[in-house]
This record gives structure tokens, C-alpha cells and sequence, in this order.
């Protein structure tokens, strides 16, 4: 800088520049408070292990930085779930639970407009209703989504006793990637269910409920399963629900050629169904469906025929075997669509629908041979699926690990901004306190003070940032994110700093006085 100054007023303008930098950097007010961490002398940050959060997702954890107070990194979510599947709840229970169509818009309505909770995604298959949840206060956000789930359905919570279950955190986030890889499905290893949880979280997030806590959630799920079907024994054998469904027929009946099979609903299910059964040999497939136009498409993709739901007794008594998967409110399949037949050429009927697409009374009639969801749960398993199941949950373990460090950088951004929207807030309070008190320079010289204050202030931000990323990835992340916000919290320290701004600014004439004053408190606090 240009200009000569005096003795004082260069120690006045270094001194500035340092208040600067403590003011910004050090916090050394909050600093005191902390005489277990902070002993009077610099000392690295110790991190005790049982102060560790419980979990490494993307939780709201709070430490106890001091007795009795409790602090909270702002803004952080928790991720968690409720819901039910095969294992818990039984078919009718389930299909009383199921949700689509208008229910599937009034629950997203309903946990869109709720205050508790930030995001929202429902997950809705034949086996299972699960609603995924994104909230700094999960617990409630997990009550709240409960009952919007109850009330859509129009089932009280005594009926979902002991059915509903509740995860959070990391548990939340390996059971949807274990849901993903089909370790969870009726039939270990099922393939289609990756779909499904890829289209159930797109569909939330165009209705605008999931964002992007649950939309990585998501992305981890999805290619975990992929990842399971490629690089476990899993992917072998094809282990979906229709391929189980055509290996029990096949070994009933002795074989599938010249037989016929009548798929009710043109839906993903039977699609695969469809296909199936031309490569087992089936003689003649006939589709039908509420939709005329789907049955003809799937007939038509498969080599088949389409028929009228009208025609429904006649094809049923003419069928060998039929495979049911529709939406529909009732049951298209009752006792009286089932006409008298030999009980020596048994139709195999498979519902594989949630809610029923038979009437249970149908199994009672004599020919018939029901099996639903439930039955299929007793099925013997393909060789293929028994194979590589621990090697899948390996993988899923690998996947969380991988989730949760990655969920941990995420944290780190927002901490990032705000840290540094806080120092450049006390960098120019300091700045413009500091130039208040050298009027008598030239605007040159104070342009250059601020471009000083600023380049100093950018490269200790940029050491604090980098070692932020790097921690931010580390098992203790959620103790050094805890600890940055104690230290970088105004409450409490704000009244003290601007006492010392106005003595700092309160007249040059007593201006070296104030500076020895400031310099004793800065002394005493560090």
C-alpha cells in the first residue's frame, strides 16, 4: 500500500486484520466453554468413540457438547420406513393395505401437505406396502405416515398390530437394498421387484413428495440390485414368481405341451408369465383382460389369443391351467364362473393378485386346485435361488457402507455453505468496524485492506474445507460435523463481540487503548 503511516496506525491496521482472522476462524469465546476438549494451550480435536452417532446415514444426531446442552446440525434428515410385506401380514390384511389408483393419490396428497414430513415415497407390490419417509424428526415423521397409510386404507391400527414395522437410519436403508436384490421377496431372487422399486421412487418424485435424500436412496437400491443379479449365483436361474408358478405347473401336469393356459389381466406379471409358458411348450394361450386393447397387445406379443372377460366360465373350463393378476376391485373369478369338470383334469388356478383376484369358496369346489401368494411361499425353490444367497447379502452389506460414506459427503455441502456464508458475514462486520477507524486512509489503501482480509480469510476457508470433505466421509463425521456447528454457533458469543466492535470503534482519540484492551480479551479467551 501506498502512503506512510504511522507506528500506531500500522499496529492498529495488523491488529485489525488479526481480530479479523480470530473473529472468524478461532471463535474463541465458544472455545472456553469446552474445558474437557479445550484446557487453555491449542490441543487436537479428541474424538471419543461412544459419542459416535448410532448411525452413518444421514441422520439428525446430537452429542453432549456441554452438560445439559444438546446441538444439532441444522437441516439434516433421517431416513426410515413403515410397512408390511408376506412375512407379517396375511393376503387378506395385505390386500386391504394395498394402494394404487386413487388411494395411491390420496396417501401422497396427504404426506405432501404434512409438516413433519420432508419426503415421501410408497413402495406398493403384490407383497408388500411400505411408505419411505425423509425427516429431521423421524420417529414423528413415521407416526404421521402411519396414520395417512391407515386412514387411505380405512384399517384401524388394532387390525395392523404387530403387522406394521418401523426401521431407521441404516436399518431403513439395507432392508430397501435387500428388497431390491430380492432377498426379501416370497421368492429369494426375484428379478422383477428391482423394477418396481426403480418406478415406485420416479413415480415420487414427479409427484413432487420425494427429493433428493430418498432419490439416492433410491439410485443405491437399484444398483445394488443389479449388482446382486450380475454378481452372485442369484442372476443364474430365473426366479420370478411367473417362473415358479410354470415349474409347479409343468411338474402337475406332467409337462405343458398341448395344454392350455388362460391368463386373466395383461399386466408386467403375465407379461412374464406369458413368455414363460411359450418357452415351456404350452399348447394354446389365451389372454383376457378389463382392457380389451392390453389383452390383444399381450396376445399378440406372445403368440396367443385374445378373448372377452365375458367368455370367462367357458375359457376357465376349457383351461388346463390359468394365471390371475389383475387390479380389480372384485373378484373377477367366483364359484359361479367355474363350471362342473372332471375332477380327473384338475384346473390349476394361481391369484397371485393383492387385493384377491379369486374367491377363496372357489378352492372348495371339486377340480380346482387354488394356490395364492401365501401357498406359493411353501413352493419348492428353483436350484438356482438356493445358491449365492449369502454372497447377495455380502453385496448388500458392501452397498450400505457405500451409501452411508457417500451420504456423509453429501451432509458436508451443506455445512460447507453455510460455514462459509458465516465467515464472510464476520469478515465484513470486522471489515467494516476495522474501516471505520482509518478514515484518513486513502480509498486505494482501503480497497487494498478488504482484498488483504479477503485472501486471508479464503485460504484459511479453503484448508477448513478440505478438511471438512475429508472428514466429512469418515466413520466420526457425524462428531466432527457436530463439533464445527458448536464452534461456529453465534448464541452466546454475539453480545460479547459487539461490545468489543463498538469500544473497538468508539473513537480514534482512545483508540490504542481499546486496542490493548481487545488484545487482553483475545489473550484471555485463547
Amino acid at each position: 500500500m501506498g502512503g506512510y503511516y504511522s507506528a500506531a496506525t500500522t499496529r492498529c491496521l495488523l491488529f485489525s486484520i488479526k481480530a479479523i482472522v480470530q473473529r472468524v476462524v478461532y471463535r474463541p469465546a465458544a472455545l472456553t466453554r469446552r474445558p474437557h476438549w479445550y484446557t487453555g494451550e491449542a490441543q487436537p480435536l479428541r474424538i471419543h468413540k461412544d459419542r459416535q452417532a448410532a448411525s452413518v446415514i444421514g441422520a439428525p444426531v446430537a452429542c453432549d457438547i456441554r452438560p445439559g446442552v444438546r446441538v444439532r446440525i441444522d437441516n439434516v434428515v433421517s431416513i426410515g420406513f413403515v410397512g408390511t410385506d408376506h412375512t407379517r401380514a396375511p393376503l387378506a390384511l395385505r390386500g386391504r393395505l394395498a394402494i394404487d389408483g386413487e388411494r395411491l393419490d390420496l396417501l401422497y396428497e396427504l404426506v405432501r401437505r404434512d409438516p413433519l414430513i420432508a419426503e415421501a415415497a410408497v413402495l406398493s407390490t403384490c407383497n408388500r406396502i411400505e411408505v419411505y419417509v425423509a425427516a429431521p424428526d423421524i420417529r414423528a415423521a413415521l407416526g404421521a405416515a402411519t396414520a395417512h397409510l391407515l386412514t387411505v386404507s380405512d384399517v384401524g391400527a388394532v387390525e395392523t398390530a404387530g403387522c406394521l414395522e418401523q426401521h431407521v437410519d441404516e436399518e431403513a436403508v439395507r432392508h430397501l437394498l435387500a428388497v431390491a436384490a430380492g432377498l426379501r421377496s416370497l421368492v429369494v431372487g426375484e428379478t422383477q421387484i428391482g423394477t418396481q422399486v426403480r418406478e415406485a421412487f420416479e413415480d415420487a418424485a414427479r409427484r413432487a413428495a420425494a427429493g433428493a435424500e430418498l432419490q439416492a436412496l433410491a439410485r443405491a437400491a437399484v444398483q445394488c440390485g443389479k449388482r446382486v443379479r450380475s454378481e452372485t449365483a442369484l442372476g443364474v436361474a430365473d426366479t420370478s414368481v411367473s417362473a415358479i408358478i410354470v415349474g409347479l405347473a409343468r411338474r402337475r401336469l406332467g409337462g405343458l405341451h398341448g395344454r392350455m393356459a388362460l391368463l386373466i389381466g395383461a399386466g408386467r406379471i403375465n407379461e412374464v408369465s406369458a413368455h414363460l409358458l411359450r418357452e415351456a411348450g404350452i399348447g394354446d394361450l389365451v389372454v383376457v383382460s378389463r382392457t380389451r386393447d392390453a389383452a390383444a397387445r399381450l396376445a399378440t406379443a406372445c403368440d396367443g389369443r385374445a378373448a372377452a372377460m365375458d367368455d370367462l366360465p367357458a375359457l376357465l373350463a376349457a383351461a388346463d391351467l390359468a394365471v390371475t393378476a389383475t387390479r380389480a376391485p372384485e373378484p373377477p373369478v367366483t364359484p359361479a364362473a367355474i363350471l362342473p369338470r372332471d375332477p380327473s383334469r384338475p384346473l390349476l388356478l394361481y391369484d397371485i393378485a393383492v387385493p384377491r383376484d379369486v374367491d377363496p369358496a372357489v378352492g372348495a369346489l371339486p377340480g380346482v386346485e387354488l394356490t395364492d401368494l401365501d401357498g406359493l411361499r411353501a413352493a419348492p425353490r428353483l436350484e438356482g435361488a438356493r445358491d449365492g444367497v449369502d454372497a447377495a447379502w455380502r453385496l448388500v452389506d458392501a452397498c450400505v457402507e457405500r451409501y452411508a460414506v457417500e451420504a456423509r459427503a453429501r451432509r458436508a455441502v451443506p455445512m460447507i455453505a453455510r460455514l462459509r456464508a458465516h465467515v464472510d458475514s464476520q469478515k465484513e462486520a470486522e471489515l467494516a468496524r476495522t474501516l471505520a477507524s482509518l478514515e484518513h486512509l486513502a480509498e486505494a489503501d482501503r480497497a487494498e485492506v478488504g482484498m488483504l482480509a479477503h485472501r486471508l480469510v479464503n485460504r484459511m476457508f479453503h484448508h477448513l474445507a478440505t478438511r471438512l470433505k475429508a472428514a466429512a466421509v469418515a466413520p466420526e463425521a457425524d462428531t466432527y460435523l457436530e463439533a464445527l456447528a458448536f464452534l461456529f454457533d453465534e448464541t452466546g458469543t454475539s453480545a460479547a463481540h459487539d461490545e468489543r466492535g463498538t469500544r473497538h470503534v468508539s473513537g480514534r482519540h482512545d483508540h490504542t487503548s481499546d486496542m490493548g484492551r481487545t488484545e487482553q480479551d483475545s489473550i484471555a479467551q485463547v
